[in-house]
């Protein structure tokens, strides 16, 4: 039995008038109405509306259908016989999905619940039989308005608060933020202990001879002391060799805003000394200068622009 929806609940007791009439017709007197060709079966109300038509080829239409309140009852009814039943569980269910291509023609399925029985009326005459009309299928109906919406039920009791999950999987570490800007300088520091004395520097260049200084008061002539006896005089010691320096370089790029170094090696020997350099020493800063390995010497630098930085490394 093909089972096909009705979308509106009031269409049900509207055509169950029509049939329990025409049931108790039957028992008494079959009501007969053959309409003309082209024709139909009209009920209208108080205001010439339509309410009911039936066509003379089968079609069943309740224009006032669309304008009814909504309901969630389904209606189904018996595609052979035209009968208005309940709905088969199931029916109805779930969202609509895309239509499917139409599939052959199924089993006829098992007959579903008959209805309550009616009370027995008088036997009617039999009446003649009418030409079977012609099947066709009706125009879908209009939908119906919108119901309103229902009144908002009352907040429900809190649930307990159910166990804290795991912990996630660490994430993966961000990419490395960008140099932020040089800060202001900070405060001078508190003057650190002495550090231990460094290595002996090299000799450095002789500075310009002073200007003579006046010449100061002749002091008293002291008592002369007793001459002392002349000491033994000492052992000549040995000549000393004199060791050679050689001065090693090497030069690398300062970025801007930030901090570098640059090490200059001795290409034999140890080193003794060292030295730094930069093309731009008001804006580029020397921040240490030290002996980083027994042949090595090291420079480091604060750089506000971009420039070159080099050390020197003094060799024996």
């Amino acid at each position: 039995m093909s089972k096909n929806r009705l979308h509106r609940y009031w269409v049900v007791p509207a055509l169950s008038s029509v049939l329990a009439l025409h049931a108790a017709g039957v028992l008494a007197a079959d009501i007969s109405v053959t309409p003309p060709a082209g024709g139909g079966f009209v009920v209208k109300g108080q205001g010439g509306q339509e309410r009911l038509r039936v066509q003379g080829t089968g079609e069943v239409y309740v224009p006032g259908l669309s304008t009814t309140p909504t309901n969630s009852n389904l209606a189904c009814y018996d595609a052979g016989t035209g009968q208005l039943t309940q709905c088969a569980a199931g029916v109805g269910a779930g969202a609509t999905g895309a239509t499917g291509a139409t599939g052959a023609t199924g089993a006829t399925g098992a007959t579903g619940i008959a209805g309550p029985t009616g009370a027995a009326g008088p036997t009617g005459a039999t009446g003649v039989t009418g030409a079977t009309g012609a099947s066709g299928t009706g125009a879908t109906g209009i939908t119906g308005a919108t119901g309103a919406t229902g009144v908002t039920g009352a907040t429900g009791v809190t649930g307990a608060t159910g166990p804290t999950g795991s912990t996630g999987a660490t994430g993966t570490t961000g990419a490395t933020g960008a140099t932020g800007v040089t800060g202001a300088t900070g405060t001078t520091g508190a003057t650190g202990p002495t550090g231990a004395q460094g290595i002996q520097g090299i000799q450095g260049i002789q500075g310009i001879q002073g200007v003579t200084g006046a010449t100061g008061v002749t002091g008293a002539t002291g008592t002369t002391g007793a001459t002392g006896s002349t000491g033994a005089t000492g052992a000549t010691g040995a000549t000393g060799s004199v060791g050679t320096l050689t001065t090693t370089s090497n030069t690398a790029a300062c970025l801007a805003n930030s901090a570098g170094t640059v090490t200059a090696t001795c290409s034999s020997g140890n080193v003794v000394s060292g030295g730094c350099s930069t093309n731009t020493p008001l804006t580029n800063y020397l921040v240490s200068t030290r002996r980083s390995a027994v042949n090595a010497w090291t420079c480091g630098y604060s750089c506000a622009d971009a420039n070159q930085m080099t050390a020197e490394a003094y060799c024996q």
